[in-house]
């Protein structure tokens, strides 16, 4: 058992997306295709990016003269300290300033600043509002383009994807992709703006200071870009063991009935643990890395403040100073601006490096095309005349056993409005064949015909409308009993076609015994009813959508006696009172063999035997084989009966006698 989590795993890590025709290969998602990508999905919203962009430029602008104001007021202040204290030789102290105007001059500069204060709120608030509306507009989008692209995938992509890993993509995985254009988008662009605007301004300031601190912006980026990297592909693989654990509680969750009758609640909750565990290893190890790289930067950025305060203080102590207070204040608040824009500026990078992981794996989907296209085709009311079956040398194997051959070579004819039993042992095809006039696969060699035109040549939503299935196990949808048998019904259906359906389904006696009638909810995937309920509606639902083709495969093996006979009963009024079908069924029940049209004893994936219940027992070959067999076990389970039916009525008849008293010795 616990190798069962490991396997699941490197199947999903060491494979891609598969279509019909085999796994495809995908390229890894760089930081410049994934910001190049996130841009594609702006251009949509560009009316309302646009007023966030403004609104961004702006207030970054404004930021960048701040600091200036700020230089000017502590200025002012030292001027009007001078002038107020009479130091009027002071050589900061302007010629023939007053006092008065001294203070004026401050008060105006520091209403100046308020007034740019108050825009910058108006502007962030704006700004914030665009970009998150914008966000959510986007997640909208992808989500839906996913699910989109994902529901049309081939039969095949479905068998090498867990359910879970589907639905991890679609919810968490599109979140943390779309979560850098909702949040930090804003934050890279301001930040660009601040840094190159504060690398001019710390030159206009002092050029002097500018080349002593900016001797550690190289390492710093360096540093950044190098751990931006590693953190990237780590964080990928993080989000494929979430991904494993998404898998595991949604198979968990499906099969908890399973889970509850063997009590393997603790191994399904380590399985679980292993895979939070697993992601939470390598997220400690980025966040050890992460702590290095940031700790660096930091030293580097002391190291730099304390060389502009050391050099910049010397400058400005000497009486002709190329610098005064003010402006050793400005080129501050200027290197700390740059210094804050280059740090928001690595986390940003390393959030889309992040989230380019997770990009990629909904990228992945969302750029993935089927090899079955759904939508080409001609119309097979238009190009089908017939409805008859042919298989001429169908060859196919499934791509999770690409060593195992399902059918070889397998050639038969099915009539128009005949009915064709597929028999034969378990697991020599009969089951895929079914699958393969559905069209979930294509044959691997030959071919498969509609009244004389190849499936692939056909449009597949057009067919399926004509089709109908009754399977072993019916899929019933979490929604009403209404809902459940009308689902993929013709548009325009009436009332009475629905009950007309299910009457004919031996469905509507139960029906009506439920509270809620049509109305009464059948849990997920049918849970709250039984097996025998759950077949009769997947046969009204069959009746409903007024088919020309009937598939039906073993409808009847799984259920109880009782079930087994009123589903027959069903498919019998419908195989051969209703009629007009074409009818392909896989079946174990003699009585439904004997009276088709022609017979296909199915052996190794070839057509062993063809012809009609008379003839192939003539042939004394694998048929006769077939029915000997059949007979002899409905015969041990008669004479099982019986034997049971005796000694009932044996211990009914020593009850009626009472009890025995014992003979006195």
């Amino acid at each position: 058992m616990p190798g069962l989590l490991q396997q699941e795993g490197q199947g999903d890590r060491r494979g891609h997306p598969a279509g019909d025709k085999g796994v495809k290969q995908g390229d890894n998602l760089t930081f410049s295709q994934y910001f190049a990508r996130a841009l594609r999905l702006v251009l949509p919203h560009i009316p309302l990016f646009l007023v966030a962009i403004a609104c961004l430029a702006s207030k970054s602008v404004i930021n960048l003269f701040l600091p200036n104001l700020q230089g000017q007021i502590m200025d002012n202040v030292i001027v009007a300290r001078g002038v107020c204290s009479n130091a009027s030789n002071h050589p900061d102290v302007p010629a023939g300033l007053s006092c008065d105007g001294a203070r004026d001059q401050f008060e105006t500069t520091v209403l100046h600043y308020l007034i740019l204060a108050i825009v910058l709120g108006f502007l962030g608030g704006l700004q914030s509002l665009s970009f998150m509306v914008v966000g959510r507009k986007i997640m909208v989008h992808i989500r839906g383009q996913l699910f989109q692209r994902v529901i049309v995938q081939d039969i095949a992509f479905f068998d090498g994807f867990r359910t879970g890993d589907l639905v991890q993509r679609l919810t968490g995985d599109a979140r943390a992709m779309i979560q850098p254009i909702q949040y930090t988008l804003s934050t890279l662009l301001s930040n660009l703006i601040l840094l190159f605007g504060g690398v001019i301004m710390c030159f206009i300031t002092s050029w002097r200071l500018s080349m002593l601190a900016f001797t550690t912006v190289l390492p710093i980026m360096h540093v950044t870009e190098s751990y931006a990297k590693w953190s990237g592909k780590i964080n990928k693989q993080i989000f494929q063991h979430y991904s494993d654990g998404a898998a595991i509680v949604t198979e968990a969750f499906s099969n908890v009935r399973t889970v509850r009758s063997v009590s393997t609640e603790p191994f399904e909750i380590e399985r679980y643990q292993d895979t939070l565990e697993l992601a939470l290893g390598k997220g400690i190890k980025d966040a050890i890395f992460g702590a290095f790289s940031a700790a660096f930067n930091n030293y580097l950025d002391l190291g730099a403040g304390v060389l502009i305060l050391w050099y910049g203080g010397s400058i400005a102590m000497e009486p002709a100073g190329s610098i005064t207070v003010g402006n050793l204040i400005t080129y501050q608040l200027y290197w700390n601006m740059l210094n804050n824009s280059l740090q928001a500026l690595n986390n940003v990078l390393n959030q889309f490096t992040r989230a380019a992981g997770a990009a990629e794996r909904v990228l992945s989907l969302v750029d993935l095309k089927p090899d079955i296209d759904p939508a080409a085709g001609a119309p097979a009311d238009v190009a089908v005349r017939q409805w008859s079956i042919d298989f001429e040398g169908v060859v196919f194997r499934y791509q999770m056993r690409p060593l195992q051959t399902v059918l070889q070579g397998m050639t038969f004819h099915v009539d128009e409005g005949t009915v064709c039993a597929l028999v034969g042992k378990s697991g020599g095809g009969k089951s895929t064949m079914i699958h393969l006039m559905l069209r979930f696969y294509d044959p691997l060699e030959g071919r498969i015909q509609l009244g004389g035109v190849d499936m692939r040549e056909l449009q597949m939503p057009s067919v399926h409308h004509r089709i109908g299935v009754v399977s072993q196990e019916t899929q019933l949808f979490n929604a009403t009993i209404r809902e459940n048998i009308a689902y993929g019904a013709p548009e325009g259906y009436t009332e009475e076609q629905l009950l007309a359906a299910a009457r004919a389904a031996q469905a509507l006696n139960f029906i009506d015994e439920f509270e809620d009638g049509m109305a009464t909810r059948v849990g997920e995937r049918g849970q709250r009813l039984s097996g025998g309920q759950k077949q009769r509606i997947a046969i009204a639902r069959c009746l409903l959508r007024q088919p020309r083709l009937l598939l039906l495969d073993e409808a009847t093996s799984a259920l109880d006696t009782e079930s087994e006979a009123a589903v027959q009963k069903a498919l019998d009024e419908m195989i051969w009172q209703r009629g007009g079908y074409t009818v392909m069924l896989v079946a174990h029940r003699l009585s439904t063999v004997v009276n088709s049209h022609s017979i296909v004893v199915v052996d190794k994936g070839k057509a062993a035997e063809i012809g009609t219940h008379d003839e192939l027992l003539a042939k004394q070959g694998a048929y006769a084989s077939l029915v000997a067999h059949q007979l002899q076990k409905q015969k041990e389970q008669l004479e099982d009966t019986e034997a049971s039916t005796r000694e009932a009525s044996t211990r009914d008849a020593r009850k009626a006698k009472g009890p025995r008293i014992p003979r006195p010795d």
